[in-house]
């Protein structure tokens, strides 16, 4: 007579995170910043497109800056991680990360501070751009 095993079960050690709902505040929060992203980093593009008055070299400060720069600074030393949180792009990347475990990191940084950086980035690009133009339009 044979016996049945029942198969193994496998389980993980980390239990999945919860999916935001439709109508959770967490979810307007994630659809909020997703659609902040692009105008921010327009309104960076412009800025440097004000200031530098070169098409070609304006778009490649901006991909260079937003995108490439956050990518080569590690968050393993101090002054990697302090210019590559001064990014929005990785202040995004830390508000729609929700498994974020500061613990996890070496020089972890607060959901208020991403927001800080995501606002200033776009503040200060309208002024510049603004700015820019108005002084050399006169």
């Amino acid at each position: 007579m044979t016996r049945a095993t029942a198969p193994p079960t496998t389980t993980s050690p980390v239990p999945p995170e919860p999916r935001p709902r439709f109508g959770d505040l967490l979810a307007a929060e994630r659809l909020t910043l997703r659609s902040l992203l692009a105008p921010v980093a327009a309104l960076a593009g412009v800025a440097l497109g004000a200031v530098l008055r070169h098409s070609g070299g304006a778009v490649v400060s901006v991909v260079a800056l937003l995108l490439v720069l956050p990518l080569v600074l590690g968050d393993d030393r101090y002054w990697g991680a302090l210019i590559g949180h001064a990014m929005p792009v990785s202040a995004w990347t830390r508000l729609v990360d929700i498994g974020y475990d500061p613990s996890a990191a070496p020089f972890p940084w607060t959901t208020t501070g991403a927001w800080i950086v995501y606002a200033l980035w776009g503040v200060v690009a309208a002024v510049v751009a603004v700015c820019a133009v108005h002084r050399r339009d006169q």
